[in-house]
């Protein structure tokens, strides 16, 4: 599996992975803010991407995650659910932290403990050094959500 840089020729194959999460995440392929916010995104190299090798499914999106160096910060991640548990997700996640400051706390909002469907996430998260930090909210589909940190790599800490 290889990751990496999404281009906006990869837009409508994102959205395909965006309403597949839509259930968990609520509604978005359709919205403009959210399609808005994508299309910014893929033309300014914040999105990676691990693209299907199989020729029957050439150019399918089977992850996908977002950054923002400014503010340190994941945005949007997801893997199909065809793919999950294969090691894309832990790719995509190095990936996308070896792009941003570990000099500074990285963030990223996630399912609160106790939604099943996204505990995955969050020993994803845990494994690579995130904590809860602060409760978030729901999604719009209703599912609670926490601010995950990853406190700064510190030298000499």
């Amino acid at each position: 599996m290889k990751v990496q840089p999404a281009t906006p020729d990869d837009f409508e194959n994102w959205i395909e992975l965006a309403r597949e999460v839509e259930p968990l995440f609520g509604l978005m392929a359709d919205q403009n803010p959210f399609r808005s916010a994508l299309a910014r995104a893929l033309s300014t190299g914040q999105g990676f991407c691990v693209r299907s090798i199989d020729s029957a499914f050439k150019g399918e999106l089977n992850g996908g995650i977002i950054v923002s160096a400014q503010y340190n910060r994941i945005e949007w991640f997801a893997v199909t659910e065809k793919c999950r548990g294969k090691g894309l997700g832990r790719a995509l996640l190095k990936h996308a932290m070896d792009r941003l400051d570990l000099n500074r706390n990285i963030v990223v909002q996630t399912f609160a403990s106790g939604i099943v469907e996204g505990e995955a996430a969050r020993r994803l998260y845990r494994a690579s050094g995130f904590r809860d930090h602060a409760p978030a909210g729901p999604t719009p589909a209703g599912a609670e959500t926490v601010l995950m940190v990853r406190p700064a790599h510190r030298i000499g800490s």
